[in-house]
């Protein structure tokens, strides 16, 4: 189980830009005009919201998982959650996905990006895990 916290960005709180980026995520594979009505709210991965503090979230996350790329996915929204990305690390993000039919999601994170276990998880409160 691994997790990545999501910090507010700009005019977006944890919970929006998480919104973003999982949705986003989700489109790489099937592009918005090709949606059909019921794929509006569609995500990749889900969200967690920490119970002290709605407007926290995180990213429940497999780095392992293959996120299919339709050739005509477009990555501006996406990008546009990692601010912190230099010209040069947008332009080979850019150029990896859509060279690719697939691309394994732990090989596209930003190196801003920290993957959290479920032991840091609940040493911040985010939730607690019962022994069996």
């Amino acid at each position: 189980m691994q997790w990545i916290t999501v910090l507010p960005q700009g005019q977006l709180t944890s919970l929006e830009r998480a919104q973003v980026i999982t949705r986003e995520l989700y489109n790489l594979g099937r592009p918005v005009f090709l949606q059909n009505e019921d794929e509006a709210d569609r995500t990749y991965f889900g969200i967690i919201t920490h119970p002290d503090d709605a407007t926290r979230a995180a990213l429940f996350i497999d780095t392992t998982s293959v996120i299919p790329i339709h050739p005509n996915c477009t990555l501006e929204r996406l990008v546009a959650m990692f601010p912190e990305l230099t010209a040069e690390e947008r332009y080979t993000l850019s150029s990896t996905i859509h060279q690719l039919d697939a691309v394994v999601f732990g090989m596209i994170l930003p190196e801003s990006v920290i993957v959290r276990d479920a032991k840091y998880m609940v040493s911040e409160g985010w939730f607690e895990l019962n022994d069996p």
